[in-house]
């Protein structure tokens, strides 16, 4: 398939309109997309150089992103950014089955961000925020979370899950004059968490990169409907923890 073929069908599936103002996406390369084709693609959350010794990239036609990256890649790059956490079946939906949730309702209206809706479940048995949170841990594979407002024997009500960037004073405010109960997604901040305590809603920050996963891997199988060879690598969180208990310990963050 040639690759301005490819991004057709991108653009078609994920409108490149759907994107927040400012937000990079698209083609980025030096290659003319009318002359080269791709058969192998490579999906990736993040390029990152130091991981490249992990890859080759000559077995690529392409690399597919989901963030912008801060350096050029040596490979013809596509980034799908606040597109694909936009439309309707990205990352956001995918998000939201991956934890079960059925969705009612968009957060923010203007934006298409953002998934309002109750937990899925066939039995009549009540899920306490405790539990909910267990079940976010195991299906994100996430070691630990944060949380504001948090009672583990209280039971779930609405929920809002937004993939990646959601606990922002203003995504937060969004949520409260809707009256969700918790939002699920990262990038938890001070003010946040303070906005949040006052307005006694629960925030459950389970990080940027695991509440976008769902997304990235539904985005590869994506476009291998499209009849293309391709593979989702998923390097983890790009940092580590350190906790002093008596002396430094190092964590993996994956």
């Amino acid at each position: 398939m040639k690759a301005v073929e490819l991004f057709s069908r991108f653009e078609q599936d994920i409108p490149p309109s759907y994107a927040v103002p400012g937000d990079q996406n698209g083609y980025i390369g030096t290659l003319d997309p009318h002359i080269f084709d791709v058969q192998k693609i490579l999906v990736l959350m993040d390029y990152i150089l130091s991981e490249s010794p992990n890859i080759d990239y000559s077995l690529y036609d392409l690399l597919v992103l989901h963030h912008p990256p801060p350096i050029s890649p040596v490979i013809p790059t596509y980034v799908i950014h606040s597109n694909w956490d936009i439309v309707t079946g990205g990352a956001c939906d995918a998000l939201a089955d991956a934890l079960n949730i059925t969705s009612f309702d968009v957060l923010d209206e203007s934006t298409g961000i953002g998934r309002i809706g109750g937990i899925d479940r066939e039995t009549e048995d009540i899920i306490t925020q405790g539990r909910f949170i267990h079940e976010i841990m195991a299906t994100l594979r996430v070691h630990d979370i944060r949380t504001v407002n948090c009672n583990r024997f209280q039971p779930v009500g609405t929920i809002c899950v937004i993939s990646g960037f959601g606990l922002t004073p203003p995504l937060i405010s969004k949520a409260i004059s809707k009256g969700v109960d918790i939002i699920v997604s990262g990038d938890l901040t001070h003010p946040g968490a303070v906005l949040a305590k006052n307005a006694n809603i629960t925030l459950i920050d389970a990080t940027h990169h695991a509440t976008e996963l769902p997304g990235l891997y539904r985005l590869g199988e994506m476009i291998s409907s499209y009849g293309l060879d391709v593979q989702v690598r998923n390097f983890g969180i790009p940092w580590t923890r350190s906790v002093n208990r008596g002396v430094w310990r190092e964590y993996d963050n994956h």
